[in-house]
């Protein structure tokens, strides 16, 4: 823990401040994909149990 706040001593408040709301919005980001991949997956699960004839592949030579 003391060699990661070593890394951070050097950097003005603003620069800090800065880091933060970038961790921040990686966060957000991190979290918003997590939500459409767990949108997708329900969806998915939902399109199986009740048309899976919806996924199924079409030949297109007939």
């Amino acid at each position: 823990m003391v060699h990661d706040a070593a890394q951070y001593q050097h950097l003005t408040n603003m620069e800090l401040i800065s880091l933060l709301l970038q961790q921040e919005m990686d966060m957000q980001k991190q979290q918003a994909v997590r939500d459409l991949e767990d949108y997708i997956d329900n969806l998915l699960l939902r399109i199986m149990e009740q048309t899976p004839t919806l996924l199924q592949v079409r030949s297109r030579h007939k």
